[in-house]
Parts: C-alpha cells; structure tokens; sequence
C-alpha cells in the first residue's frame, strides 16, 4: 500500500545534496559574507564575474582579506533560509508519494467488496519552492583595477574578493569617506553643543575650520583645542583637516592653500596626497578626544 513513499524513502537516502538557487539583486549582484567569525563581512559580488573571473579554490574578503573557497561564503541568512528550502523540499516529496498511495489505494479498492482498506490524506500542502531572495542592492560598488571584479558593500573594503589585492584607486575613496565622515560627525556635534550652551548658531561649517572653532569655544570663555590636544596633537590635526579638505575639493593635489594652512613641508605643490591608514585612525582618535572633552565640558555646566 506504501509503494510509492517506500521507493521515495530509498531514493532520499542515497540523496547527497539538494541544490539551493539563488536570486541575485536587481543589479545583478549575489550576496555574500566572510566567513570569519571575527569579521562577518557582508558584501556582494556580481552574478557575471562570480562565474567567470572568481575561482573556487580561494574568495577573499574585502574587508580583512579573509581566504576561504568559494562554498564558505554563503551568508547567515542564506544558510537559515536554505535549511528551510532543503525541509520544504523533502516535505514536498514525501507528500508527492503520500498522494500517490492515496491514489492508488482507491483506484485498487473493490467497490462491491464487503471490506477494503484505502488511504485517505488530510492536510500535507505542496510548498512552492523559490530562488532565495537577495538583499537590497548596495550603494558603495567598485571595479578592481587589476581582475576587473566588480563588488559592492556597505562601510569600508579594501581587497578584491576575486584577487585579494588592494586597489590603490579603491583605498583613495575610502580613505576620503573615513575622513569625511569624522570631520562631519564632530561638526554637528559641535553645532548642537554650542547651540545649546550660547543660544546661537555657529556660522555654517565653523566647526569644519579648526582655527574658527576653536575660538568660538575659547570665546566663551572656556578653553581652546590646543589646550585639550597639546601642541603637537593639535598640529597634526591641523593637517589632517587641510587634507580633509584637498581630498575634497581639490582630488587630494596639493596647492598653495595647503602648504600654507597646513605647515606641512613633507609635500610641494602639484603632488597627490598619500594618507595612511595609521594616519586616519590618529585623526579619528583624535577628534575623538576633542569631541568627549567639549562635551563633559558642557555636561558639567
């Protein structure tokens, strides 16, 4: 009576594997996560390139250059919504017997016996099975300039996942993103503070300009930035402003504004700037430092 789910029984325990499809974005772009613990990246890689230029033998991590091969890097929602595909699969196939007996026990049952047995099946729904659904495309998309992979992610890479190498170009970006982002989020911090202590708003992007923002905070009077840094501290900072600004508006090329505001004699006009990573964590550590003093400053009053 059992015919068809012992035969799909026997078939299921010789199957290895069940294939999972994969929806790529809207841009053509599949989703992917290192498969560090420690890191966790989240990126995407395109559809085309993750078949014709990625090798399965190794993927890197943009992130932290992570090596593994090219079926470690599902990410953690595909790995749970592919358990759910492989169930919904087996279910499907056990119910597709079932039905099958069903079928077959009444079509063998006598009508004009006195006593027959036949199957009769409640419940058990058929699931239909989709490609698992990407995330949302990502913003920040970039082509390595060396195996021209193309990749996008959210926050900071800097690795080719496809060669691993670090694109000059690439870093230029994020280093301009890193600088720009903790310049801006001490500016509005400064606005909001200084607002609420005076009354006032501070002229537009005061808080942008060392020099200016320091004096209003003097003005009050209270102390100035040079006084929280130190002398030294204080310099550096001033360079990394300037160059904040350069990278900004002038594609990082020196000028003569730069060398002037800045006192940095380590570049001469018409060069491109050079920033290192060391560099971009001083400069946050810094503003860092300057940004919780104003504020158990204006907290304490």
């Amino acid at each position: 009576m059992f015919e068809h789910l012992q035969r799909q029984l026997r078939d299921l325990s010789k199957t290895k594997e069940i294939t999972v499809p994969i929806e790529a974005d809207a841009d053509g772009f599949l989703d992917k996560e290192c498969p560090s613990e420690k890191c966790l990246f989240q990126f995407k890689v395109s559809e085309e390139d993750y078949k014709n230029i990625l090798r399965d033998e190794e993927i890197f991590c943009p992130s932290c250059r992570h090596a593994e091969k090219a079926d470690a890097w599902f990410t953690t929602e595909q790995m749970k919504a592919a358990k759910e595909y492989a169930q919904n699969h087996v279910m499907n196939k056990f119910n597709a017997a079932i039905r099958a007996d069903e079928a077959a026990s009444k079509r063998r049952a006598n009508r004009n016996s006195f006593f027959s047995i036949t199957l009769n099946l409640k419940g058990g729904r058929h699931t239909v099975l989709l490609p698992l659904k990407a995330a949302d495309p990502m913003k920040l998309k970039t082509t390595c300039e060396y195996c021209k992979c193309r990749y996008s992610y959210v926050g900071a890479a800097y690795f080719c996942p496809s060669c691993g190498q670090n694109s000059a170009s690439h870093t230029f970006v994020q280093t301009l993103k890193a600088i720009q982002d903790s310049v801006m989020s001490f500016q509005r911090l400064s606005e909001q503070l200084y607002e609420r202590r005076t009354g006032q708003s501070a002229k537009r992007n005061a808080f942008q300009r060392l020099d200016e923002g320091s004096g209003l905070w003097e003005a009050q009077p209270d102390v100035s930035y040079e006084t929280i840094l130190g002398k030294e501290a204080m310099s550096r900072l001033t360079i990394y402003f300037q160059q904040r600004h350069l990278l900004a508006h002038q594609q990082g090329i020196v000028d003569a504004d730069y060398v002037k505001r800045s006192q940095d004699i380590q570049y001469s006009i018409g060069q491109r700037l050079i920033i290192y990573k060391e560099a971009i964590l001083d400069s946050a550590a810094l503003i860092e430092k300057l940004g919780k003093d104003i504020m158990a400053r204006c907290a304490s009053e």
